[in-house]
């Protein structure tokens, strides 16, 4: 084992592991994530820890506190967080990031009822699929998805009691019965857990880009003890984000603030470039958190420039594979700061990689983050050296506890010596840096040759197959924005009999100015690629891409789309 220049990263060539510092969590694991809130919040009483920017309303630890507490006292009125069996309740939490959520959710972490959290963009067939599988005891939900909700449970075969965020809906109880006072809130003692390393504290879904999300299981220690290293957060800090508690940057976002005692700014609203533009001037955002697709709006948008930026101290990006173009429009716009690019998942309940100012090489994810391990391996499984590409495999201390209800899926994901199996495809170079390739199911197979969408970065499951060779879309997509003009793009690929012909749907900066044209993209595209990474298959043009609520490209909805206007060519 030694130690590579001038960053963090460790490598052993004996076992071809990379391995970050070995730093403990400054919290302790061995306690309940509810005890942890509740101290920080006290430790932070008259500190404004939440504000709405749709309302304006600002909560203190205090308050939130008081908040969490009545809640969980109520609740157990209704005769809910009394067993001590992580299985027996289970809360799904159907919210976007309204005022109620967070004490909502810390006063199930405090009783330790694990939370499943679903998004209300969700289709009444995802929400069952959900639902089926994870069977909740009781379930918030916002009032505008009830009938959805409603639907879901019906063909989900469950009756769980609905707790409704907003207006009063006679037969349904309201979040405002649990927030009356019970006059013992300073008695309250959160729920002992014996066990906190394998007792569950959320159910956050898999991304579901490629395929049927999964419930991903994390305990109260595994949350814990990242939280600390999800991003640098700052007591003076005020973060945004607009993931709901459903994806992991949402509810990390939530956790990070709170422990660091920093505010977060919430609003219901779903992403608009315009509107982020606002909050983070008008509420003098520290720490935005936006996916790729969300951050390449932001720049492109004519309001964004250095003064309405101004008080941006950490931006970060990650979700998907990062176009250099993002990161160099981002600060030329804020100079002096640096974008942050955060690869992790979900079932490690962590940013695995992080990139800093100093230590930072174009098209890298940067090196391991503290407590993890990495490897690279071939499609045998056998570990690879530095500069070669293969899947890349993590390991951190505290383990995901498996996907809820699905074994297989487990086993397929994680091994018997606990090395999560990403799907992504990489490489480590000669200092240590992680470079994504990309999804190995979305490599295209064209010609005969293995080819990136994003050259022409990639997943395992997405690969294309073209003329015989493998193609990654995201090696195609990182050249096709680099076309003055194009605000985002993706590309899919749509089969024929023998291979997959590499296909572009482009959102343009200005859809009424049809700049650029079809032509203009797939010329740049066969002048900076090899002839089995040409848009064979054609460029189209939509006015947005389909994104998922925490703004990830759905690739596979790409494709049916460019598939559905090739035929409609015919």
């Amino acid at each position: 084992m030694f130690h590579l220049k001038d960053n963090f990263t460790f490598y052993d060539p004996s076992t071809k592991i990379w391995r970050g510092l070995p730093r403990k969590s400054i919290f302790n694991p061995d306690q309940s994530l509810g005890e942890l809130i509740l101290q920080v919040l006290e430790r932070n009483g008259a500190k404004v820890v939440q504000i709405s920017a749709d309302s304006g309303v600002e909560v203190t630890g205090d308050e939130m506190r008081l908040k969490t507490i009545r809640i969980a006292q109520n609740l157990i009125k209704m005769g809910y967080g009394e067993s001590k069996s992580e299985s027996s309740d289970i809360f799904t939490m159907l919210v976007r990031n309204g005022e109620n959520a967070a004490p909502a959710a810390f006063a199930c972490f405090a009783l330790g009822i694990p939370v499943s959290t679903l998004d209300p963009t969700f289709t009444e067939d995802d929400l069952s699929h959900m639902l089926r599988t994870v069977k909740p005891k009781v379930i918030f939900c916002d009032n505008d998805v009830l009938d959805n909700l409603i639907g879901a449970c019906q063909v989900a075969d469950i009756t769980p009691k609905i707790i409704l965020m907003s207006e009063r809906v006679n037969e349904y109880d309201h979040l405002e019965t649990l927030l009356e006072p019970t006059g013992t809130e300073e008695m309250f003692i959160p729920v002992h857990i014996a066990d906190p390393s394998n007792h569950l504290a959320v159910l956050l879904c898999s991304s579901g880009t490629t395929g049927r999300s999964k419930a991903v299981c994390l305990s109260h220690s595994i949350c814990i003890a990242h939280v600390a290293n999800f991003f640098e957060c700052h007591p003076s800090d005020r973060t945004l984000a607009f993931s709901t508690l459903y994806w992991l940057s949402g509810m990390f976002v939530l956790l990070t603030s709170t422990v660091w005692g920093a505010t977060r700014v919430i609003t219901r609203e779903p992403f608009d470039a315009d509107l982020t533009l606002d909050i983070i001037e008008r509420f003098r955002i520290s720490v935005p958190i936006l996916p790729s697709a969300q951050a390449l709006a932001v720049v492109n948008n004519a309001k964004a420039n250095s003064n309405v930026l101004r008080t941006v101290r950490l931006p970060m990006t990650g979700g998907s594979a990062i176009p250099i173009t993002l990161k160099e429009s981002f600060e030329k716009l804020v100079p002096g700061r640096f974008l942050e690019i955060v690869y992790g998942f979900s079932e490690i309940a962590l940013g695995v990689t992080f990139t800093r100012k100093q230590f930072y090489r174009d098209g890298s994810v940067g090196f391991p983050a503290a407590g993890t391990e990495f490897k690279i391996v071939d499609d045998d499984g056998q570990p690879l050296d530095v500069g070669q590409e293969g899947e890349i495999l993590v390991r951190a201390e505290y383990a995901f506890k498996g996907y809820f209800g699905n074994d297989d899926a487990t086993r397929e994901i994680l091994d018997s010596d606990g090395w999560m199996h990403s799907g992504d495809v990489g490489r480590f170079d000669e200092e240590g840096y992680l470079y994504i390739v990309d999804r190995k199911k979305d490599i295209l197979k064209c010609s005969g040759y293995q080819v990136s969408p994003s050259e022409i970065v990639y997943r395992k499951k997405d690969i294309l197959k073209c003329s015989g060779y493998q193609v990654s879309p995201s090696e195609i997509e990182s050249v096709i924005l680099t076309v003055p003009g194009v605000a985002a793009c993706c590309v899919a690929g749509v089969p024929t009999e023998t291979f997959d012909l590499a296909t572009a749907l482009v959102v343009r900066k200005d859809p009424a100015a049809h700049i650029p044209d079809a032509t203009e993209i797939m010329q740049k595209v066969e002048e900076s690629l090899a002839w089995f990474k040409h848009l064979k298959g054609g460029v189209y043009f939509a006015d947005e891409l389909p994104l998922t609520p925490s703004g990830k490209v759905v690739r596979r909805a790409v494709r049916d789309i460019v598939i559905q206007l090739k035929t409609n060519e015919l």
